[in-house]
């Protein structure tokens, strides 16, 4: 089954930048406020926290957000910084 391509859900997104770990990933479906409230409240939340990132995105489905956020599903930076620890100087 595919995703409807006309009905944009809500993912909050909450990365911690230092650990390359994605904390929490929350769907909405289509509830905009309760999104942006969500939203609003991590914020709040980890204010005094500049490692975090906190992200809502409108997408068609989770695996489309997989695809153009996939930084924050993947731990990539630790894999990079893994590669080229790898490379001789």
């Amino acid at each position: 089954m595919t995703a409807r391509t006309d009905h944009i859900q809500q993912f909050l997104l909450i990365y911690d930048r230092s650990r390359d770990e994605l904390i929490s990933h929350e769907s909405f479906g289509d509830d905009v406020d309760a999104a942006t409230i969500a939203y609003r409240a991590a914020e709040i939340e980890y204010h005094d926290h500049p490692e975090m990132n906190i992200v809502l995105v409108g997408a068609d489905s989770l695996e489309t957000v997989k695809v153009t956020h996939s930084t924050y599903f993947t731990g990539a930076a630790s894999r990079l910084q893994t590669l080229l620890e790898d490379i001789p100087s």
